[in-house]
């Protein structure tokens, strides 16, 4: 090779290597699911979307999990209070507390300031957050590509609207049995 070839070298293995270094802040979530993003400062719901079923499309009466990120930038605690859409009868807050591979159903989950939803000291995420929320008896057929209206309501700041896609499934959409697993521990 050329000297100036190989001067190409570098820069292109650091454009590479910072591709693969996806933003931590969709913790696991996958930087290239298209989910949606929303909220002004010191809040934001980031990457929130709808699984899609297996025949893409939902009939009224069906379920569905809604994955998200909560971000807090801020100086106070919140805390996520519901989420609910027009399209559904109801959503259903999920969280896995103790990162034991069970999610319970919650009235709120907290969202610690200069940070997201916390996890047990000990514990790394291994997959998927350990919450999200569970869309309950779709009211009509929502199809694969289209979006669903949304408003994520806090305790400590304004509720933040946003029209979460309905995505393809794809393998990262199925939750990992363990959302966190002990320091030190592979994923499975």
């Amino acid at each position: 090779m050329t000297r100036q070839r190989l001067g190409l070298v570098p820069a292109v293995l650091a454009v590479l290597a910072a591709g693969a270094c996806s933003d931590p802040g969709q913790h696991g979530q996958g930087a290239d699911t298209l989910g949606t993003n929303a909220g002004d400062y010191p809040v934001k719901v980031l990457n929130a979307y709808v699984e899609r079923p297996e025949d893409g499309r939902y009939t009224p009466g069906e379920n569905a999990k809604v994955f998200f990120t909560v971000s807090n930038t801020g100086d106070r605690d919140v805390t996520l209070t519901g989420v609910s859409s027009p399209a559904v009868r109801q959503m259903d807050l999920r969280w896995d507390e103790a990162c034991d591979g069970t999610a319970e159903s919650v009235p709120h989950i907290p969202v610690l300031a200069k940070a997201s939803v916390p996890i047990p000291p000990g514990r790394v995420l291994a997959g998927h957050l350990p919450y999200y929320a569970d869309a309950v008896g779709f009211t009509g057929e929502v199809l694969a590509g289209t979006t669903v209206p949304m408003t994520f309501t806090f305790d400590g700041t304004d509720a933040i609207k946003l029209d979460a896609k309905v995505q393809p499934r794809e393998p990262i959409d199925a939750v990992a049995h363990y959302a966190c697993i002990p320091v030190g521990v592979t994923a499975p």
